[in-house]
C-alpha cells in the first residue's frame, strides 16, 4: 500500500500546475457557443427539461448531463468567468485522478499508474523536451555500441530505433490545454471522461477483486522460483456486484455527457479481453449490461431528438482521405507520411539531396520497429493502443477538434507507459557489458562418477 500512496500523491502533485493554470479570463463567456448556451439556459429556467429534449445549443444532441454543469455553474458563479474556469480544471484533475483509479485497477501496477497518470496530467500544459531526453539515451547508447567496435549491433540498434519514436508518443497526440482548460464547451468532453473512467475503472475492479485467476503453468526447470508477489483470486469478494452497478451507471451518465461515449461499451469489452489476457476467468455476461446501456441510450436518441441532420452536423461531417489519416495516426502514428511520397517521386531525383526522404524512412522504421520490440510488454502495450482507438474511432468522421482527442489520449497512456519501459529495457541491455561465452563443458566433468 505504501507504493500505491507514494504514487497518488505523486500524482496529485502534478495536478498543482494543471489547476494553477486555470483560465478566468472574462474572454471565457464571450465564445459564440459559450453565450448562447448560456442564454438559452436562462431563458429556460428548467435543468431538467435538457433529459426530454436537445441541448441548450439545439444542434441535436442529447447531452443533459453536460448541461447540467452549465446550468450549476450559471447558478453558482453568473457571469463570473473564473467559476466556470475553475469547473473546467477541476474536471480535468478529476480526470488524471481517475486514470490512476483505472490503471490501478487494469494493470495492478504501481509504475503503470503512476506513470501514466503523470504522463496524461503533463500533456494539458508544460511537458519535458521527451526529444532532447531520448536524444541523449540514444547518444550514449551509440557511444557504448562505438566503444565495443560493432559487437553489440543487435543490441544498441533497437535501442536507438525505439528511442528515435519515442518522442512522437510522449508528446501526446494533440495540445490539450486550450480546449479542455481554456474553452467552455469543451468540458462536455471532460465531462464524459470523468464517467467513462470511473465506469472503466469500477468494471475492472469487479473483475480483478471477484474473478477466479487461473493459476500459473507448472514451472519448468529454466523458470525462477515462485515468489510471494503472484497471487490467485479464490472466489467473488463481498460487495462485487456494487463496482458493476457503479460501472453500469457511471456508462449511462457518459452517454448523457457526450456522444463519443458510444464506444464505452466496446472500451469495456476490451477491459475484459485485458484480464482474460492476465489469467482471470472474466464474466463476459456482464457485458450485456453495458450493451443494453448503449441500446437504451440509442432509443432515447430516436424518441426525444429530430430525425433531420441539424446544419451544425452537415458541416462538421466529413469523409475521405481525410478519415482515414486521422485513423492512421492511431493505428501507426508515422505512416501517414507516405502521403508525402507522391509529392516527393515528382519532384525527381534531386529529392534524394534533401534529407525529406531519410526522415521518412527513418520514422517508418522505428515505429515499425518500436511497435515490433512492444512484444516485451505486449498485454498492456496492446490494451491501451486499442482501447485508445476505439475511443478515438467515431470522431475521425467529424472535422477535427483537440477535444475529442481527450478521453483517447488518457487510455493511451498505458500504451506509451508499456513503451517507454521496453525503451528503458533496451537502452540499459544496450549500455551493459556484452555477454561472455562461457567455455565447453568437458564430458563426463571433472570430478563425477565414471558411468557404467
Amino acid at each position: 500500500m505504501k507504493r500505491w500512496g507514494i504514487g497518488f500523491l505523486a500524482v496529485l502533485l502534478a495536478c498543482l500546475p494543471l489547476f494553477l493554470s486555470r483560465a478566468s479570463d472574462s474572454s471565457l463567456l464571450r465564445d459564440s457557443d459559450t453565450a448562447y448556451l448560456l442564454q438559452t439556459i436562462r431563458e429556460r429556467q428548467d435543468p431538467l427539461a435538457w433529459f426530454s429534449g436537445d441541448w441548450p445549443l439545439k444542434n441535436h444532441f442529447y447531452r443533459p448531463i453536460s448541461t447540467l454543469f452549465f446550468e450549476m455553474d450559471n447558478v453558482l458563479y453568473g457571469d463570473q468567468a473564473w467559476g466556470y474556469g475553475l469547473t473546467n480544471v477541476l474536471l480535468c484533475v478529476a480526470c488524471v485522478l481517475l486514470l490512476f483509479w483505472f490503471l490501478r485497477e487494469a494493470t495492478d501496477s504501481p509504475i503503470y499508474a503512476t506513470a501514466g497518470s503523470l504522463l496524461f496530467a503533463s500533456w494539458h500544459g508544460w511537458q519535458p523536451r521527451w526529444d532532447l531526453v531520448c536524444l541523449g539515451l540514444s547518444g550514449v547508447a551509440l557511444a557504448a555500441g562505438i566503444r565495443r567496435h560493432g559487437t553489440a549491433i543487435r543490441g544498441y540498434v533497437p535501442a536507438l530505433l525505439v528511442l528515435a519514436y519515442l518522442p512522437v508518443e510522449l508528446f501526446g497526440r494533440t495540445g490539450l490545454h486550450y480546449r479542455m482548460v481554456g474553452w467552455i464547451p469543451g468540458r462536455t468532453a471532460s465531462v464524459m471522461t470523468v464517467f467513462a473512467l470511473i465506469a472503466m475503472a469500477a468494471y475492472a475492479r469487479y473483475e480483478r477483486t471477484s474473478a477466479s485467476r487461473l493459476a500459473p503453468a507448472a514451472p519448468g526447470p529454466l523458470d525462477p522460483p515462485a515468489t510471494r508477489s503472484f497471487t490467485v483470486a479464490t472466489g467473488p469478494a463481498r460487495g462485487a456486484s456494487l463496482w458493476l452497478g457503479l460501472a453500469v451507471l457511471a456508462s449511462a451518465l457518459a452517454m448523457g455527457a457526450y456522444e463519443q461515449a458510444v464506444m464505452l461499451p466496446a472500451a469495456l469489452l476490451g477491459v475484459a479481453v485485458l484480464f482474460s489476457w492476465q489469467r482471470y476467468q472474466v464474466r463476459w455476461g456482464a457485458q450485456i449490461l453495458f450493451w443494453g446501456v448503449l441500446l437504451g441510450y440509442l432509443f432515447l436518441r430516436w424518441k426525444l431528438l429530430p430525425a433531420d441532420t441539424s446544419g451544425y452536423q452537415k458541416q462538421q461531417l466529413r469523409d475521405g482521405p481525410g478519415v482515414w489519416i486521422s485513423v492512421l495516426d492511431y493505428v501507426m502514428p508515422n505512416l501517414s507520411s507516405l502521403i508525402a511520397l507522391d509529392g516527393m517521386v515528382s519532384a525527381g531525383p534531386l529529392i534524394l539531396m534533401t534529407s525529406g526522404p531519410y526522415q521518412m524512412l527513418l520514422g517508418l522504421a522505428s515505429n515499425a520497429w518500436a511497435f515490433f520490440e512492444a512484444r516485451r510488454a505486449w498485454r498492456f502495450a496492446v490494451a491501451g493502443w486499442g482501447l485508445s482507438i476505439l475511443a478515438f474511432l467515431p470522431m475521425a468522421w467529424v472535422k477535427h477538434f483537440d477535444h475529442y482527442e481527450y478521453w483517447p489520449m488518457a487510455l493511451r497512456a498505458m500504451a506509451v507507459v508499456a513503451l517507454a519501459k521496453v525503451a528503458l529495457d533496451l537502452f540499459l541491455s544496450a549500455c551493459s557489458p556484452p555477454t561472455v561465452q562461457a567455455p565447453p563443458r568437458s564430458s563426463p566433468a571433472p570430478g563425477s562418477l565414471p558411468r557404467p
